[in-house]
Protein backbone atom coordinates (compact mmCIF):
# COMPACT_ATOMS: atom_id res chain seq x y z
CA UNK A 1 0.00 0.00 0.00
CA UNK A 2 2.78 2.43 -0.97
CA UNK A 3 0.14 4.89 -2.23
CA UNK A 4 -1.50 5.20 1.21
CA UNK A 5 -2.16 8.67 2.59
CA UNK A 6 -0.59 9.22 6.03
CA UNK A 7 -1.03 12.00 8.61
CA UNK A 8 2.04 12.53 10.82
CA UNK A 9 1.61 14.43 14.10
CA UNK A 10 4.51 15.55 16.32
CA UNK A 11 5.27 18.74 18.22
CA UNK A 12 8.98 18.45 17.40
CA UNK A 13 9.65 19.88 13.90
CA UNK A 14 12.84 17.84 13.41
CA UNK A 15 11.08 14.54 14.13
CA UNK A 16 8.17 15.56 11.93
CA UNK A 17 10.53 16.36 9.06
CA UNK A 18 12.51 13.11 9.41
CA UNK A 19 9.33 10.99 9.43
CA UNK A 20 8.01 12.82 6.39
CA UNK A 21 11.23 12.29 4.42
CA UNK A 22 11.44 8.58 5.32
CA UNK A 23 7.85 7.79 4.38
CA UNK A 24 7.76 9.96 1.27
CA UNK A 25 10.80 8.01 0.15
CA UNK A 26 8.68 4.86 0.45
CA UNK A 27 6.05 6.36 -1.91
CA UNK A 28 3.46 7.37 0.68
CA UNK A 29 1.43 10.60 0.43
CA UNK A 30 2.20 12.63 3.56
CA UNK A 31 0.42 15.40 5.47
CA UNK A 32 1.84 16.82 8.72
CA UNK A 33 0.43 18.50 11.83
CA UNK A 34 2.37 20.21 14.66
CA UNK A 35 -0.23 19.62 17.37
CA UNK A 36 -3.40 17.77 18.22
CA UNK A 37 -5.75 20.61 17.29
CA UNK A 38 -4.37 20.86 13.76
CA UNK A 39 -4.45 17.04 13.44
CA UNK A 40 -8.13 16.79 14.46
CA UNK A 41 -9.04 19.54 12.00
CA UNK A 42 -7.28 17.66 9.19
CA UNK A 43 -8.91 14.29 9.92
CA UNK A 44 -12.32 16.00 9.98
CA UNK A 45 -11.79 17.48 6.52
CA UNK A 46 -9.71 14.81 4.75
CA UNK A 47 -9.52 11.05 4.50
CA UNK A 48 -6.33 9.36 5.70
CA UNK A 49 -5.31 5.72 5.54
CA UNK A 50 -3.05 5.90 8.60
CA UNK A 51 -2.31 8.16 11.57
CA UNK A 52 1.32 8.31 12.81
CA UNK A 53 1.38 10.34 16.01
CA UNK A 54 3.61 11.11 18.94
CA UNK A 55 1.92 10.27 22.23
CA UNK A 56 3.33 12.94 24.51
CA UNK A 57 2.35 16.37 23.19
CA UNK A 58 1.15 19.52 24.98
CA UNK A 59 -2.59 20.11 24.93
CA UNK A 60 -4.10 17.18 23.07
CA UNK A 61 -2.06 13.98 23.31
CA UNK A 62 -1.55 11.43 20.58
CA UNK A 63 -3.95 9.04 22.33
CA UNK A 64 -6.62 11.77 22.39
CA UNK A 65 -6.18 12.24 18.64
CA UNK A 66 -6.44 8.47 18.11
CA UNK A 67 -9.54 8.30 20.30
CA UNK A 68 -11.25 11.10 18.32
CA UNK A 69 -10.47 9.41 15.02
CA UNK A 70 -11.57 5.98 16.24
CA UNK A 71 -14.89 7.40 17.45
CA UNK A 72 -15.76 8.56 13.95
CA UNK A 73 -14.02 5.73 12.07
CA UNK A 74 -13.43 2.54 14.12
CA UNK A 75 -11.42 1.02 11.26
CA UNK A 76 -8.83 3.85 11.23
CA UNK A 77 -5.18 2.69 11.45
CA UNK A 78 -3.07 4.27 14.19
CA UNK A 79 0.68 4.02 14.87
CA UNK A 80 2.12 5.80 17.91
CA UNK A 81 5.63 7.11 18.59
CA UNK A 82 6.97 7.61 22.10
CA UNK A 83 10.28 8.05 23.88
CA UNK A 84 9.00 6.61 27.13
CA UNK A 85 5.86 4.79 28.18
CA UNK A 86 4.08 3.64 31.30
CA UNK A 87 1.91 0.59 31.89
CA UNK A 88 -1.17 2.82 32.06
CA UNK A 89 -0.30 4.35 28.69
CA UNK A 90 0.16 0.91 27.13
CA UNK A 91 -3.18 -0.28 28.52
CA UNK A 92 -4.92 2.85 27.19
CA UNK A 93 -3.31 2.34 23.78
CA UNK A 94 -4.47 -1.27 23.68
CA UNK A 95 -8.00 -0.18 24.56
CA UNK A 96 -7.89 2.18 21.59
CA UNK A 97 -6.75 -0.70 19.37
CA UNK A 98 -3.50 1.03 18.40
CA UNK A 99 -1.99 -1.01 15.58
CA UNK A 100 1.77 -0.50 16.11
CA UNK A 101 4.25 1.22 18.49
CA UNK A 102 7.52 2.88 17.48
CA UNK A 103 10.04 3.62 20.26
CA UNK A 104 12.16 6.74 19.94
CA UNK A 105 14.85 6.89 18.81
CA UNK A 106 14.10 4.71 15.76
CA UNK A 107 15.82 3.93 12.48
CA UNK A 108 14.21 4.56 9.08
CA UNK A 109 13.76 0.81 8.65
CA UNK A 110 11.99 0.52 12.02
CA UNK A 111 9.58 3.33 11.15
CA UNK A 112 8.91 1.96 7.66
CA UNK A 113 8.41 -1.52 9.09
CA UNK A 114 5.89 -0.34 11.70
CA UNK A 115 3.86 1.59 9.10
CA UNK A 116 3.96 -1.31 6.64
CA UNK A 117 2.87 -3.81 9.31
CA UNK A 118 -0.02 -1.58 10.39
CA UNK A 119 -1.25 -1.21 6.82
CA UNK A 120 -0.88 -4.95 6.22
CA UNK A 121 -2.89 -5.67 9.38
CA UNK A 122 -5.66 -3.44 8.11
CA UNK A 123 -5.58 -5.16 4.72
CA UNK A 124 -5.81 -8.55 6.45
CA UNK A 125 -8.72 -7.32 8.57
CA UNK A 126 -10.55 -6.23 5.43
CA UNK A 127 -9.91 -9.51 3.68
CA UNK A 128 -11.01 -11.38 6.80
CA UNK A 129 -14.19 -9.33 6.90
CA UNK A 130 -14.87 -10.12 3.26
CA UNK A 131 -14.42 -13.82 3.93
CA UNK A 132 -16.70 -13.72 6.97
CA UNK A 133 -19.24 -11.74 4.95
CA UNK A 134 -19.51 -14.49 2.35
CA UNK A 135 -21.56 -16.74 4.63
CA UNK A 136 -24.18 -14.18 5.66
CA UNK A 137 -24.26 -12.83 2.10
CA UNK A 138 -24.95 -16.35 0.85
CA UNK A 139 -27.80 -16.72 3.34
CA UNK A 140 -29.12 -13.24 2.53
CA UNK A 141 -28.93 -14.04 -1.16
CA UNK A 142 -31.09 -17.14 -0.67
CA UNK A 143 -33.61 -15.04 1.27
CA UNK A 144 -33.74 -12.32 -1.37
CA UNK A 145 -34.00 -14.65 -4.35
CA UNK A 146 -36.75 -16.65 -2.62
CA UNK A 147 -38.86 -13.49 -2.25
CA UNK A 148 -41.16 -12.92 -5.22
CA UNK A 149 -43.27 -10.06 -3.85
CA UNK A 150 -41.69 -6.69 -4.69
CA UNK A 151 -42.82 -4.90 -1.51
CA UNK A 152 -41.62 -7.74 0.72
CA UNK A 153 -38.29 -7.85 -1.11
CA UNK A 154 -37.67 -4.12 -0.65
CA UNK A 155 -38.60 -4.33 3.02
CA UNK A 156 -36.15 -7.20 3.53
CA UNK A 157 -33.40 -5.31 1.69
CA UNK A 158 -33.85 -2.24 3.93
CA UNK A 159 -33.83 -4.35 7.09
CA UNK A 160 -30.72 -6.29 6.05
CA UNK A 161 -28.80 -3.16 5.05
CA UNK A 162 -29.63 -1.34 8.28
CA UNK A 163 -28.77 -4.31 10.48
CA UNK A 164 -25.47 -5.23 8.81
CA UNK A 165 -24.11 -1.66 8.56
CA UNK A 166 -25.64 -0.29 11.78
CA UNK A 167 -26.97 2.68 9.83
CA UNK A 168 -29.12 5.27 11.59
CA UNK A 169 -31.09 5.94 8.41
CA UNK A 170 -32.11 3.91 5.35
CA UNK A 171 -33.71 5.39 2.26
CA UNK A 172 -34.77 3.13 -0.60
CA UNK A 173 -35.78 4.62 -3.96
CA UNK A 174 -37.16 2.68 -6.91
CA UNK A 175 -36.73 3.90 -10.49
CA UNK A 176 -38.65 3.29 -13.67
CA UNK A 177 -36.94 4.69 -16.72
CA UNK A 178 -35.76 8.17 -15.77
CA UNK A 179 -38.29 8.68 -12.98
CA UNK A 180 -38.38 7.89 -9.27
CA UNK A 181 -41.64 5.99 -8.82
CA UNK A 182 -41.53 5.14 -5.11
CA UNK A 183 -39.49 5.53 -1.96
CA UNK A 184 -39.46 4.41 1.66
CA UNK A 185 -37.48 5.36 4.75
CA UNK A 186 -36.38 3.52 7.89
CA UNK A 187 -35.13 5.84 10.65
CA UNK A 188 -35.49 6.35 14.37
CA UNK A 189 -37.66 9.44 13.86
CA UNK A 190 -39.76 10.75 11.02
CA UNK A 191 -37.81 12.29 8.14
CA UNK A 192 -38.39 16.04 7.82
CA UNK A 193 -39.05 17.66 4.41
CA UNK A 194 -35.50 19.05 4.19
CA UNK A 195 -33.99 15.59 4.74
CA UNK A 196 -36.40 14.09 2.22
CA UNK A 197 -35.25 16.62 -0.40
CA UNK A 198 -31.61 15.76 0.36
CA UNK A 199 -32.25 12.03 -0.04
CA UNK A 200 -34.08 12.58 -3.30
CA UNK A 201 -31.13 14.62 -4.56
CA UNK A 202 -28.83 11.67 -3.81
CA UNK A 203 -31.24 9.28 -5.53
CA UNK A 204 -31.31 11.50 -8.62
CA UNK A 205 -27.51 11.47 -8.65
CA UNK A 206 -27.44 7.65 -8.62
CA UNK A 207 -30.17 7.52 -11.25
CA UNK A 208 -27.95 9.52 -13.61
CA UNK A 209 -24.53 8.07 -12.74
CA UNK A 210 -25.22 4.54 -11.47
CA UNK A 211 -22.09 4.57 -9.29
CA UNK A 212 -21.72 4.06 -5.54
CA UNK A 213 -21.33 7.37 -3.68
CA UNK A 214 -19.47 7.73 -0.33
CA UNK A 215 -19.82 11.05 1.54
CA UNK A 216 -18.25 12.09 4.82
CA UNK A 217 -17.89 15.41 6.58
CA UNK A 218 -14.18 14.61 6.88
CA UNK A 219 -13.50 14.44 3.15
CA UNK A 220 -16.29 16.11 1.17
CA UNK A 221 -16.33 19.27 -0.93
CA UNK A 222 -18.49 22.26 -0.04
CA UNK A 223 -21.49 21.06 -2.05
CA UNK A 224 -21.52 17.62 -0.43
CA UNK A 225 -20.86 19.12 3.01
CA UNK A 226 -23.96 21.24 2.57
CA UNK A 227 -25.91 18.10 1.63
CA UNK A 228 -24.67 16.24 4.74
CA UNK A 229 -25.69 19.20 6.92
CA UNK A 230 -29.09 19.19 5.24
CA UNK A 231 -29.44 15.48 6.08
CA UNK A 232 -28.10 16.12 9.60
CA UNK A 233 -25.68 13.19 9.36
CA UNK A 234 -21.93 12.53 9.54
CA UNK A 235 -21.67 10.18 6.55
CA UNK A 236 -23.69 8.72 3.68
CA UNK A 237 -23.23 5.54 1.67
CA UNK A 238 -25.44 5.51 -1.46
CA UNK A 239 -25.42 2.34 -3.59
CA UNK A 240 -27.29 1.80 -6.88
CA UNK A 241 -29.58 -1.14 -7.59
CA UNK A 242 -28.50 -1.81 -11.14
CA UNK A 243 -29.42 -4.44 -13.69
CA UNK A 244 -27.51 -5.17 -16.87
CA UNK A 245 -29.30 -2.46 -18.84
CA UNK A 246 -30.80 0.00 -16.38
CA UNK A 247 -30.76 1.60 -12.94
CA UNK A 248 -33.52 0.00 -10.86
CA UNK A 249 -33.15 2.01 -7.68
CA UNK A 250 -30.92 3.48 -4.97
CA UNK A 251 -30.18 2.36 -1.42
CA UNK A 252 -29.12 5.30 0.76
CA UNK A 253 -27.63 4.70 4.22
CA UNK A 254 -26.53 7.34 6.72
CA UNK A 255 -24.80 7.53 10.08
CA UNK A 256 -25.30 10.46 12.42
CA UNK A 257 -22.01 10.40 14.32
CA UNK A 258 -19.48 8.22 12.46
CA UNK A 259 -18.21 7.13 9.06
CA UNK A 260 -18.96 3.85 7.36
CA UNK A 261 -15.90 1.55 7.26
CA UNK A 262 -14.62 0.65 3.76
CA UNK A 263 -15.81 -2.93 4.29
CA UNK A 264 -19.42 -1.66 4.26
CA UNK A 265 -18.85 -0.30 0.75
CA UNK A 266 -17.94 -3.77 -0.51
CA UNK A 267 -20.72 -5.46 1.43
CA UNK A 268 -23.41 -3.16 0.03
CA UNK A 269 -22.08 -3.46 -3.51
CA UNK A 270 -22.54 -7.23 -3.34
CA UNK A 271 -25.84 -7.00 -1.46
CA UNK A 272 -27.33 -4.50 -3.91
CA UNK A 273 -26.09 -6.57 -6.84
CA UNK A 274 -27.97 -9.61 -5.52
CA UNK A 275 -30.99 -7.50 -4.61
CA UNK A 276 -31.09 -6.13 -8.18
CA UNK A 277 -31.35 -9.65 -9.57
CA UNK A 278 -34.03 -10.51 -7.02
CA UNK A 279 -35.93 -7.29 -7.82
CA UNK A 280 -35.93 -8.08 -11.53
CA UNK A 281 -37.13 -11.61 -10.78
CA UNK A 282 -39.87 -10.29 -8.49
CA UNK A 283 -41.00 -7.76 -11.08
CA UNK A 284 -41.04 -10.45 -13.75
CA UNK A 285 -43.01 -12.74 -11.46
CA UNK A 286 -45.52 -9.95 -10.80
CA UNK A 287 -45.88 -9.25 -14.53
CA UNK A 288 -46.38 -12.94 -15.23
CA UNK A 289 -49.05 -13.13 -12.52
CA UNK A 290 -50.84 -10.08 -13.93
CA UNK A 291 -50.62 -11.46 -17.46
CA UNK A 292 -51.93 -14.82 -16.25
CA UNK A 293 -54.90 -13.15 -14.56
CA UNK A 294 -55.67 -11.24 -17.76
CA UNK A 295 -55.41 -14.46 -19.76
CA UNK A 296 -57.73 -16.21 -17.32
CA UNK A 297 -60.25 -13.41 -17.69
CA UNK A 298 -59.97 -13.42 -21.49
CA UNK A 299 -60.19 -17.22 -21.53
CA UNK A 300 -63.34 -17.10 -19.42
CA UNK A 301 -64.88 -14.45 -21.70
CA UNK A 302 -63.96 -16.53 -24.73
CA UNK A 303 -65.48 -19.64 -23.21
CA UNK A 304 -68.67 -17.78 -22.35
CA UNK A 305 -68.87 -16.42 -25.87
CA UNK A 306 -68.35 -19.88 -27.41
CA UNK A 307 -70.95 -21.38 -25.10
CA UNK A 308 -73.59 -18.76 -25.84
CA UNK A 309 -72.87 -18.69 -29.58
CA UNK A 310 -72.99 -22.50 -29.88
CA UNK A 311 -76.32 -22.78 -28.07
CA UNK A 312 -77.85 -19.88 -29.98
CA UNK A 313 -76.74 -21.35 -33.32
CA UNK A 314 -78.00 -24.85 -32.58
CA UNK A 315 -81.69 -23.90 -32.39
CA UNK A 316 -82.04 -22.20 -35.81
CA UNK A 317 -79.81 -24.87 -37.39
CA UNK A 318 -82.08 -27.62 -36.07
CA UNK A 319 -85.10 -25.89 -37.62
CA UNK A 320 -83.31 -25.42 -40.95
CA UNK A 321 -82.20 -29.05 -41.09
CA UNK A 322 -85.68 -30.27 -40.16
CA UNK A 323 -87.41 -28.36 -42.94
CA UNK A 324 -84.61 -29.23 -45.39
CA UNK A 325 -85.17 -32.94 -44.67
CA UNK A 326 -88.93 -32.56 -45.26
CA UNK A 327 -88.29 -30.74 -48.54
CA UNK A 328 -85.76 -33.35 -49.62
CA UNK A 329 -88.37 -36.09 -49.36
CA UNK A 330 -90.74 -34.23 -51.68
CA UNK A 331 -88.32 -32.91 -54.26
CA UNK A 332 -87.84 -34.24 -57.73
CA UNK A 333 -84.54 -35.83 -58.71
CA UNK A 334 -83.42 -32.65 -60.48
CA UNK A 335 -84.00 -30.49 -57.38
CA UNK A 336 -82.44 -33.00 -55.01
CA UNK A 337 -79.11 -32.16 -56.66
CA UNK A 338 -79.39 -28.64 -55.23
CA UNK A 339 -80.58 -29.84 -51.83
CA UNK A 340 -77.55 -32.12 -51.35
CA UNK A 341 -74.96 -29.30 -50.77
CA UNK A 342 -77.42 -27.60 -48.44
CA UNK A 343 -77.64 -30.70 -46.26
CA UNK A 344 -73.89 -31.34 -46.49
CA UNK A 345 -73.00 -27.84 -45.30
CA UNK A 346 -75.69 -27.98 -42.60
CA UNK A 347 -74.04 -31.15 -41.33
CA UNK A 348 -70.70 -29.39 -41.45
CA UNK A 349 -72.08 -26.46 -39.44
CA UNK A 350 -73.59 -28.86 -36.90
CA UNK A 351 -70.18 -30.52 -36.52
CA UNK A 352 -68.59 -27.13 -35.79
CA UNK A 353 -71.22 -26.32 -33.19
CA UNK A 354 -70.74 -29.74 -31.60
CA UNK A 355 -67.02 -29.03 -31.34
CA UNK A 356 -67.72 -25.73 -29.60
CA UNK A 357 -70.10 -27.32 -27.12
CA UNK A 358 -67.78 -30.27 -26.53
CA UNK A 359 -64.98 -27.86 -25.65
CA UNK A 360 -67.18 -26.30 -23.00
CA UNK A 361 -68.00 -29.78 -21.77
CA UNK A 362 -64.31 -30.56 -21.43
CA UNK A 363 -63.62 -27.32 -19.54
CA UNK A 364 -66.49 -27.78 -17.12
CA UNK A 365 -64.51 -30.22 -14.95
CA UNK A 366 -63.73 -33.94 -14.68
CA UNK A 367 -67.06 -35.78 -14.65
CA UNK A 368 -67.39 -39.30 -13.38
CA UNK A 369 -67.09 -42.00 -16.01
CA UNK A 370 -70.29 -43.79 -16.95
CA UNK A 371 -69.90 -47.57 -16.78
CA UNK A 372 -72.11 -49.25 -19.34
CA UNK A 373 -71.70 -52.33 -21.48
CA UNK A 374 -71.54 -51.70 -25.22
CA UNK A 375 -70.59 -53.39 -28.46
CA UNK A 376 -67.80 -51.56 -30.29
CA UNK A 377 -69.04 -52.33 -33.80
CA UNK A 378 -72.50 -50.94 -33.02
CA UNK A 379 -71.01 -47.70 -31.70
CA UNK A 380 -68.74 -47.20 -34.72
CA UNK A 381 -71.48 -48.01 -37.25
CA UNK A 382 -73.80 -45.41 -35.72
CA UNK A 383 -71.07 -42.77 -36.01
CA UNK A 384 -70.51 -43.69 -39.67
CA UNK A 385 -74.22 -43.21 -40.35
CA UNK A 386 -73.94 -39.63 -39.08
CA UNK A 387 -71.17 -38.78 -41.55
CA UNK A 388 -72.64 -40.79 -44.43
CA UNK A 389 -73.81 -37.80 -46.48
CA UNK A 390 -70.46 -36.02 -46.40
CA UNK A 391 -68.53 -39.24 -47.07
CA UNK A 392 -70.75 -40.09 -50.04
CA UNK A 393 -70.35 -36.57 -51.40
CA UNK A 394 -66.56 -37.12 -51.55
CA UNK A 395 -66.90 -40.75 -52.70
CA UNK A 396 -64.92 -42.00 -49.69
CA UNK A 397 -64.62 -45.66 -48.81
CA UNK A 398 -64.94 -46.46 -45.10
CA UNK A 399 -63.77 -49.88 -43.92
CA UNK A 400 -64.18 -51.48 -40.48
CA UNK A 401 -61.66 -54.07 -39.31
CA UNK A 402 -63.09 -55.30 -36.01
CA UNK A 403 -62.44 -58.94 -35.02
CA UNK A 404 -65.55 -61.09 -34.71
CA UNK A 405 -64.49 -62.11 -31.20
CA UNK A 406 -63.95 -58.54 -30.00
CA UNK A 407 -65.44 -58.59 -26.48
CA UNK A 408 -68.08 -56.18 -25.14
CA UNK A 409 -66.60 -53.12 -23.45
CA UNK A 410 -67.48 -51.40 -20.19
CA UNK A 411 -67.11 -47.75 -21.18
CA UNK A 412 -68.65 -44.29 -21.15
CA UNK A 413 -70.71 -44.19 -24.35
CA UNK A 414 -70.95 -40.40 -24.51
CA UNK A 415 -67.18 -39.93 -24.29
CA UNK A 416 -66.55 -42.77 -26.72
CA UNK A 417 -68.89 -41.06 -29.20
CA UNK A 418 -66.90 -37.83 -28.85
CA UNK A 419 -63.68 -39.69 -29.67
CA UNK A 420 -65.07 -41.46 -32.74
CA UNK A 421 -67.08 -38.51 -34.09
CA UNK A 422 -64.09 -36.18 -34.05
CA UNK A 423 -61.62 -38.72 -35.45
CA UNK A 424 -63.93 -39.70 -38.31
CA UNK A 425 -64.86 -36.09 -39.04
CA UNK A 426 -61.15 -35.22 -39.13
CA UNK A 427 -60.45 -38.10 -41.52
CA UNK A 428 -63.35 -37.15 -43.83
CA UNK A 429 -62.31 -33.48 -43.78
CA UNK A 430 -58.70 -34.06 -44.83
CA UNK A 431 -59.11 -37.01 -47.20
CA UNK A 432 -59.43 -36.08 -50.89
CA UNK A 433 -62.25 -37.34 -53.09
CA UNK A 434 -62.02 -41.06 -53.74
CA UNK A 435 -59.86 -41.71 -50.69
CA UNK A 436 -60.12 -44.36 -48.00
CA UNK A 437 -60.78 -44.32 -44.26
CA UNK A 438 -60.13 -47.41 -42.17
CA UNK A 439 -61.13 -48.19 -38.60
CA UNK A 440 -59.12 -50.99 -36.99
CA UNK A 441 -59.52 -52.56 -33.57
CA UNK A 442 -57.57 -55.18 -31.63
CA UNK A 443 -57.45 -56.25 -28.00
CA UNK A 444 -55.57 -58.10 -25.29
CA UNK A 445 -56.63 -59.16 -21.80
CA UNK A 446 -57.13 -55.65 -20.43
CA UNK A 447 -57.24 -53.08 -23.20
CA UNK A 448 -58.39 -52.30 -26.69
CA UNK A 449 -56.14 -50.75 -29.31
CA UNK A 450 -57.96 -48.83 -32.03
CA UNK A 451 -56.99 -46.61 -34.92
CA UNK A 452 -58.62 -44.35 -37.50
CA UNK A 453 -56.43 -44.05 -40.58
CA UNK A 454 -56.91 -42.21 -43.86
CA UNK A 455 -55.28 -41.53 -47.20
CA UNK A 456 -55.51 -37.78 -46.68
CA UNK A 457 -53.08 -34.87 -46.90
CA UNK A 458 -51.02 -36.01 -43.89
CA UNK A 459 -49.15 -33.89 -41.37
CA UNK A 460 -45.62 -32.54 -41.55
CA UNK A 461 -43.20 -34.03 -39.02
CA UNK A 462 -42.63 -30.72 -37.20
CA UNK A 463 -46.40 -30.32 -36.65
CA UNK A 464 -47.14 -33.74 -35.17
CA UNK A 465 -46.64 -32.57 -31.57
CA UNK A 466 -48.97 -29.58 -32.08
CA UNK A 467 -52.06 -31.05 -33.69
CA UNK A 468 -53.64 -32.03 -30.36
CA UNK A 469 -53.47 -28.41 -29.13
CA UNK A 470 -56.83 -26.70 -29.20
CA UNK A 471 -57.43 -24.22 -32.02
CA UNK A 472 -54.29 -25.46 -33.79
CA UNK A 473 -54.76 -25.95 -37.52
CA UNK A 474 -52.33 -27.55 -39.91
CA UNK A 475 -53.23 -25.08 -42.66
CA UNK A 476 -52.87 -21.32 -42.52
CA UNK A 477 -56.09 -19.69 -41.37
CA UNK A 478 -55.90 -17.40 -44.42
CA UNK A 479 -55.19 -19.97 -47.12
CA UNK A 480 -56.58 -23.29 -45.86
CA UNK A 481 -59.06 -25.19 -47.98
CA UNK A 482 -60.62 -27.27 -45.22
CA UNK A 483 -63.07 -26.24 -42.54
CA UNK A 484 -63.04 -26.61 -38.77
CA UNK A 485 -61.81 -24.43 -35.93
CA UNK A 486 -59.14 -26.73 -34.55
CA UNK A 487 -60.98 -28.23 -31.56
CA UNK A 488 -61.69 -31.78 -32.65
CA UNK A 489 -58.32 -33.38 -31.89
CA UNK A 490 -57.98 -31.48 -28.60
CA UNK A 491 -61.32 -32.99 -27.57
CA UNK A 492 -60.18 -36.45 -28.70
CA UNK A 493 -57.03 -36.32 -26.60
CA UNK A 494 -58.93 -35.03 -23.57
CA UNK A 495 -61.55 -37.77 -23.80
CA UNK A 496 -59.04 -40.58 -24.40
CA UNK A 497 -57.02 -39.57 -21.34
CA UNK A 498 -60.09 -39.13 -19.14
CA UNK A 499 -61.23 -42.62 -20.17
CA UNK A 500 -57.88 -44.06 -19.05
CA UNK A 501 -56.14 -44.36 -22.41
CA UNK A 502 -53.39 -42.81 -24.51
CA UNK A 503 -53.28 -41.51 -28.08
CA UNK A 504 -50.61 -40.74 -30.65
CA UNK A 505 -50.45 -40.09 -34.37
CA UNK A 506 -48.40 -41.44 -37.24
CA UNK A 507 -48.41 -39.45 -40.41
CA UNK A 508 -46.54 -38.83 -43.63
CA UNK A 509 -47.16 -35.66 -45.55
CA UNK A 510 -49.15 -36.37 -48.72
CA UNK A 511 -49.84 -40.00 -47.82
CA UNK A 512 -52.27 -39.88 -44.89
CA UNK A 513 -52.46 -40.20 -41.12
CA UNK A 514 -53.28 -42.82 -38.51
CA UNK A 515 -54.56 -41.89 -35.04
CA UNK A 516 -53.85 -44.80 -32.71
CA UNK A 517 -55.28 -44.92 -29.21
CA UNK A 518 -55.82 -47.36 -26.37
CA UNK A 519 -58.75 -47.70 -23.98
CA UNK A 520 -59.39 -50.17 -21.15
CA UNK A 521 -61.85 -52.90 -22.00
CA UNK A 522 -63.37 -52.36 -18.57
CA UNK A 523 -63.31 -48.83 -17.12
CA UNK A 524 -64.63 -49.77 -13.67
CA UNK A 525 -61.13 -49.48 -12.18
CA UNK A 526 -60.22 -46.22 -13.91
CA UNK A 527 -59.84 -43.32 -11.49
CA UNK A 528 -60.69 -39.72 -12.21
CA UNK A 529 -58.06 -37.97 -14.30
CA UNK A 530 -57.10 -34.36 -14.82
CA UNK A 531 -58.24 -33.04 -18.18
CA UNK A 532 -55.56 -31.76 -20.55
CA UNK A 533 -57.08 -29.63 -23.26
Amino acid sequence: MASAKILIVDDEPEVLDVCKRILEGQGYEIKTAHDGYQAIYLVQTEQFDLLLTDIKMPGITGLDIARTIKNSDPSAICVTMTGFSTMDMVIEALKLDIDEFVMKPFTPDELSSAVRKALEKQQLRRENFRLHSLVPLFELNKTLLATVQVDELLQRLSEIAQKETQADFVGLYIFEGTQIISHSHMIEQECNPTQQMGCEQLAQHLLKNGQQLVLSRRRSDEQNLALLKQLEVQSVLATPLRSKDANLGALILARKASDFPPSDNDFLSVLCGQASIALENARLFTKIQEAYKKLQKLDHMKSEFINIAAHELRTPLTILMGYATILDDSLTADLKEYMSPIMRNAMRLRSLIDDMLNLQYLESGVPMLAKQELVLRDVVEEIIKDIRLVAQGKNLTITLNIPADFPPMIADRQKLDLIFVNLFNNAVEFTPTGGKITFTADFNETQATMSVSDTGIGVAKEQLELIFDRFYQVESSLTREHGGIGLGLAIVRGMVEVCGGEIHVKSEEGKGSAFIFTLPLDNRNVGRRQLRI
